[in-house]
């Protein structure tokens, strides 16, 4: 009996491409497809204008006084 070789890589485009070299062997071969959700890159930046009323920079901050003036001395 021989050693079963195991080949990791990708399954992209209906290609399989390999981490590494092919060996020089051949018999009877299986591919095994794990499939991975697709998590597109998050950034901070994709929150910038998504607010359903956008402000100045000057609302905002006139806004935190009052509501800091609003709370007294606590």
């Amino acid at each position: 009996m021989s050693d079963t070789l195991i080949i990791r890589g990708h399954y992209t485009g209906r290609t399989f491409v390999p981490d590494g070299p092919l060996p020089d062997a051949e018999g009877v071969a299986e591919l095994v497809i794990t499939p991975t959700v697709y998590r597109p890159t998050v950034s901070i930046a994709d929150a910038f204008g998504t607010a359903t009323e956008l402000r100045s920079a000057a609302e905002i901050l006139a806004k935190s006084r009052a509501d800091r003036d609003a709370w007294g001395d606590r």
